[in-house]
């Protein structure tokens, strides 16, 4: 069953979720915690396969064994054993999970564009993925701290302090991919035949379009920016209850955020 394009924009956060657990400390932070969030990938990734073409299936339940292998690893209290086994399931989640879905879904990478808008498009889908992944991860890691898994406010600061610079960096390419990705939006509209029975139906389908995804994009260009810098703030201030509730924010609205740009992007 291929449910386009939350298999991708899944595929990709959930990728960069478990590469940013990667990078966090097993000196401090307790292998409980890690096996934990190794489970929920492993989750994650059996969802994926779910929701993505039969013909790849077998190569997302391949990455969810390996995080299910971090999982036992972890559960051992082997946290170097485990780290490997999460990190060579992010690589082959980060690569192959993520280009097989764009090589067998076609309208996830439309031909025809020019190699610009390519590029930005496939920059657009790998950063809008590690937001959500990022914010994820801080999340994770405030709720940590709270139930003493050896988190510390200095780690999680570090995280948000990332996530604003991506949210950000997120947003500039929303405003270039908004001028240079809506020619499949003026291109469509051009190429209706004059007289064509359908043809004011199909253009106002596609202004409509056109309009819904400026708006998401102008969504995620105003509200994911003041939710990360209100994450900052708040875990600056050591307040982790309001630090936490402004990264579930960005979790969920960026999901169905960059669903809406995906959808309307194919």
């Amino acid at each position: 069953m291929e449910i386009f394009p939350l298999n991708l924009v899944l595929a990709v956060a959930v990728a960069a979720a478990t590469i940013f657990l990667g990078f966090l400390p097993t000196r401090t932070i307790r292998s409980a915690f890690f096996a934990q969030e190794s489970l929920r990938a492993a989750i994650a990734w059996g969802l994926i396969a779910v929701v993505s073409p039969p013909a790849i299936v077998h190569y997302q339940i391949f990455i969810a064994i390996l995080c299910l292998g971090a999982w036992w690893q972890f559960r051992s209290d082997k946290a170097l054993n485990g780290k490997m086994w999460l990190s060579i399931a992010s690589g082959l989640g980060i690569s192959l999970g993520v280009m097989l879905i764009l090589a067998v879904t076609p309208r996830a990478y439309p031909p025809g564009w020019t190699q610009e808008a390519h590029a930005f498009l496939l920059a657009s889908i790998y950063l809008g993925g590690a937001v959500i992944g990022l914010a994820y991860v801080g999340y994770t890691l405030t709720q940590g701290m709270a139930t003493r898994s050896g988190v510390t406010n200095e780690v999680i600061q570090r995280y948000v302090g990332l996530l604003v610079v991506l949210v950000l960096a997120r947003t500039v390419l929303l405003v270039v991919t908004a001028s240079t990705l809506v020619s499949p939006f003026r291109s469509g509209m051009h190429s209706i035949p004059e007289g064509a029975e359908n043809s004011s139906y199909t253009s106002s389908l596609l202004i409509n379009h056109f309009v819904e995804f400026k708006v998401a994009i102008g969504l995620s260009g105003i509200v994911l920016p003041c939710l990360a810098f209100a994450a900052r703030r708040a875990i600056r201030s050591g307040k982790q209850v309001q630090a936490s509730h402004a990264l579930a924010g960005i979790c969920l609205i960026g999901l169905a955020l960059e669903i809406l740009v995906r959808f309307y992007l194919s």
